[in-house]
C-alpha cells in the first residue's frame, strides 16, 4: 500500500511540474531585436521604392506616403517597454492551480479508481491467516467468508503459484460458492503440480465429468481408470467412474463399477440407497429392450349400462405385494375390449422399474369426466409371473363410489 501511495504522489508531482514549468522560462531577449531589424530593413526598402516611383512620376505625394509608412512602422514596434512596466506574474499565483490539479485528480480517482475495493482487498489479504485457520477447522461456512478466502488465496498464489494445497483449497472454495469454472481451473492446476495424488485426480475428474465437452469427459474416464490400475478398490474412483459412464449411457460399465462399490462399502455406509437405486436403473436400461407388459381390458355385460359417455381409463401395475403402483398408464375411454402395453417409461420411479419385477398384478379403473359423477368401474387381475413378454387379461366387473 505504501508503494501505491508513493506512486500517486510521484504522478501528482510530475503533473504539477508540467503545469508550472512553462511559466518559469525566461523570455528570449533577441526576439524584439530581430523584429526591429526586419522592420528597419523593410522601411529602408520602401523608401527606396518610393524614390524610384517618384522619379518615374508614378506617385506625386511622396511626403504623405512616407508619413503613412512611418505610422505603420511605429504600430509594429514591440511593446517591450510597456511589458517591462507591468508586474511579472508571481509564482504564488500558481498555487491555486496546483491545488486544483491535486484535488480534481484525487477526487476523480476516488470516484472511479476503486480505492475502496483496493483497501478492502488489502484488508482481506491481512485476514488470510485467520480465514485459513477457520477453513482448516471447518468453521469457514459463511458465503462472504468463503468468497474472501478465495480472493486471499488467489492473491497468495500470485507470489507462490506452486502451492498445491492452496490450489486445492481454492478449488474447494469454488465448489462451495457454486463457481464450477473457478473450481475446475484450480484443480486442473493442482493436478498439473501433483499428477499422482489420487484425491486431486478424483475431484478433478468429477469436475471434468460435468463439462459438455466430450474431450473433457473422456479425460475424466482416463484419469479414473488410471487410478484404478494402481488402486482397484478405491471406492471414490469407482463411484466417479460409474457416474461418468452412467451419464454417457455406458450402463454396463456403470453396473460393473457400482456392483464392486457395494461389495467394498460397509453395510451401514451413507449413500447406499442412492447407489442401489442408480444400479437398478442402469440394469433396467440394459434389459428394458423388449421388456413390456401387454394388457387386454374387457367390460362385463352388466357394466355396459354404467359406462360413462366420456371418461378415462387408468391402468396400474403392482408387484403383487405392495398396494403402491410400480407403473401407471392413463388413456381416454374407448371401445372395448382395449389393448395396450406398458414399459419402463410408465414407471413411477427410476429406482423401481417395471422391468425389475418378477410378478405383476394389474388394476383397471374407469372414471367419468363429469366431476359430479363419483362412480368408478374397477377390475383387477390375479398375480402373474413376469419375464417381460406376458399379456394379462383384466375384466371390469365392479362399481365403487
Amino acid at each position: 500500500m505504501i508503494a501505491f501511495w508513493l506512486t500517486i504522489i510521484v504522478l501528482l508531482v510530475i503533473a504539477a511540474a508540467l503545469l508550472i514549468m512553462p511559466t518559469l522560462g525566461k523570455p528570449d531577449p533577441n526576439a524584439d531585436t530581430d523584429r526591429d531589424a526586419i522592420n528597419k530593413a523593410y522601411y529602408q526598402q520602401r523608401l527606396t521604392e518610393l524614390s524610384a516611383d517618384e522619379e518615374q512620376g508614378v506617385i506625386g505625394e511622396r511626403d504623405t506616403m512616407i508619413a503613412e509608412l512611418q505610422h505603420n512602422l511605429l504600430e509594429d514596434i514591440p511593446e517591450s517597454e510597456r511589458a517591462a512596466k507591468q508586474a511579472p506574474l508571481g509564482k504564488m499565483a500558481l498555487i491555486p492551480g496546483v491545488l486544483l490539479l491535486v484535488v480534481v485528480s484525487l477526487g476523480l480517482y476516488f470516484h472511479t479508481g476503486g480505492l475502496a475495493q483496493v483497501m478492502q482487498w488489502q484488508q482481506i489479504v491481512k485476514m488470510l491467516p485467520e480465514l485459513r485457520q477457520k477453513a482448516d477447522s471447518g468453521q469457514l461456512v459463511a458465503t462472504e467468508d468463503i468468497a474472501r478466502f478465495g480472493l486471499g488465496l488467489r492473491t497468495e498464489l500470485l507470489s507462490n503459484p506452486d502451492n498445491v494445497r492452496d490450489w486445492t483449497m481454492l478449488g474447494l472454495a469454488g465448489l462451495k460458492l457454486g463457481d464450477g469454472e473457478m473450481a475446475l481451473q484450480a484443480y486442473e492446476k493442482a493436478w498439473q503440480l501433483s499428477p499422482k495424488d489420487s484425491y486431486i485426480q478424483i475431484i478433478y475428474a468429477k469436475l471434468l465429468t460435468r463439462s459438455n465437452n466430450p474431450n473433457d469427459i473422456q479425460q475424466a474416464s482416463d484419469i479414473l481408470k488410471n487410478i484404478l490400475k494402481t488402486e482397484p478398490d478405491n471406492t471414490d474412483a469407482l463411484s466417479a467412474l460409474a457416474m461418468n459412464a452412467f451419464g454417457q449411457g455406458n450402463f454396463n460399465e456403470a453396473i460393473m463399477a457400482w456392483e464392486k462399490v457395494l461389495t467394498l462399502l460397509p453395510a451401514d455406509a451413507k449413500g447406499l440407497d442412492v447407489i442401489r437405486s442408480s444400479l437398478a436403473y442402469a440394469k433396467a436400461q440394459v434389459t428394458s429392450n423388449g421388456y413390456r407388459l401387454a394388457v387386454k381390458l374387457a367390460l362385463s355385460p352388466e357394466m355396459t349400462s354404467h359406462l360413462p359417455a366420456q371418461g378415462k381409463v387408468m391402468i396400474a401395475v403392482l408387484d403383487g405385494e405392495s398396494p403402491i403402483p410400480v407403473a401407471v398408464k392413463q388413456l381416454p375411454l374407448d371401445k372395448f375390449p382395449l389393448e395396450l402395453a406398458l414399459d419402463d417409461s410408465n414407471s413411477m420411479m427410476p429406482a423401481r422399474l417395471l422391468s425389475s419385477l418378477k410378478q405383476v398384478k394389474v388394476k383397471a379403473t374407469i372414471t367419468s369426466n363429469d366431476q359430479a359423477d363419483t362412480q368408478r368401474l374397477v377390475g383387477e387381475s390375479n398375480v402373474h409371473s413376469f419375464s417381460g413378454k406376458e399379456t394379462v387379461d383384466v375384466t371390469i366387473r365392479q362399481i365403487k363410489q
